[in-house]
């Protein structure tokens, strides 16, 4: 079983090492990788349900919160991001997940 995924980042070395701990992980099906909210909405509108998006906070025109609030349900949401302030409000829209930039693949 696999496990449908994409990356959300605007910062492309977050976007590169998030890859590569996707591709590390055998169940992980990476789908696609963005590096603004506006692209993700006009992907998952043309395409099947994503299982996981792994989504920074902090992008330009649409953040990851306002993004979180647009997508399907079904897609579970973990936050990659530096800012530890957001946590609360990353579980208010329901993220499985918060993952505190740096951090190692042990973590992710």
């Amino acid at each position: 079983m696999s496990i449908t995924c994409i990356i959300v980042d605007d910062e492309p070395m977050a976007l590169q090492l998030l890859e590569s701990y996707v591709l590390r992980t055998p169940y992980l099906q990476l789908e696609g990788k963005f590096s603004n909210g506006i692209e993700v909405l006009q992907f998952l509108h043309e395409k099947k349900q994503i299982d996981i998006i792994f989504m920074d906070i902090q992008m330009p025109e649409l953040n990851g919160l306002q993004l979180s609030k647009k997508l399907p349900t079904a897609s579970k949401i973990v936050f990659t991001t530096a800012f530890d302030q957001y946590a609360l409000e990353g579980y208010k829209v329901n993220a499985i997940g918060y993952l505190l930039k740096p951090f190692d693949y042990s973590e992710f």
